[in-house]
């Protein structure tokens, strides 16, 4: 008789474990699926051009310039097109780097949800 309460108690251990693992893993996947999305989101370049259009348009407008410039060899136009895409691609970076740091922090944030517990390492 003792050995079947030895035996129960083994399978309700090892079935939670089974349980706790199962939960472990639908957190990683849950946390991958969410930083996937992130990513997708940041390195899209909508995204961009629909939070920062000012230096978005310029930036294109300076490209567009630096094409003609160098087809029609105008030193003019090129260096206004230098100008306007420096101008352009420094805000859209200063806001990426801080949009970038944002989602960087946010992910380093390790608060379990309801219902889960942190691992133990």
């Amino acid at each position: 008789m003792p050995s079947r309460v030895v035996d129960c108690r083994e399978d309700q251990s090892k079935r939670e474990i089974r349980r706790r693992i199962a939960r472990l893993r639908r957190r990683v996947d849950r946390r991958l699926q969410s930083t996937r999305r992130e990513a997708g989101r940041l390195t899209h370049w909508r995204t961009h051009a629909a939070r920062w259009p000012g230096p978005a348009i310029s930036t294109a407008f300076g490209v567009g310039l630096a094409l003609a410039a160098g087809l029609s060899g105008r030193r003019v136009m090129r260096r206004l097109a230098a100008l306007l895409v420096r101008e352009g691609l420094g805000r859209i970076g200063a806001g990426l780097w801080r949009e970038w740091s944002r989602a960087w922090a946010a992910s380093a944030q390790t608060h379990p949800t309801a219902g889960e517990e942190t691992p133990r390492v």
